[in-house]
């Protein structure tokens, strides 16, 4: 019997997440980057979400951005929540 993708399989779930987690960083970059791209906090945001591993916290971030993209401090409290502050 061949093994197929399913909720069964803990790996294929860690893959999905992982893809999601990629693809959610990669939007979240590109949105921040057009508003706070020449921003001095920039480098440091973009360097603690290529650390940041954590679907659950990726995903996060990317439904604050959406519900706080015209905060002028949004960038802040993105990287405050990275640091967990």
């Amino acid at each position: 019997m061949t093994e197929t993708l399913s909720s069964n399989n803990p790996s294929s779930h860690l893959l999905a997440q992982l893809r999601l987690r990629n693809y959610f960083a990669a939007y979240l970059k590109q949105i921040i980057a057009k508003r706070f791209g020449d921003d001095e906090k920039y480098p440091l945001f973009e360097e603690l979400l290529n650390k940041q591993n954590n679907f659950e916290v990726v995903n996060y971030l990317l439904i604050i951005t959406d519900k706080y993209r015209s905060h002028a401090n949004l960038l802040n409290e993105l990287i405050d929540i990275m640091q967990g502050e």
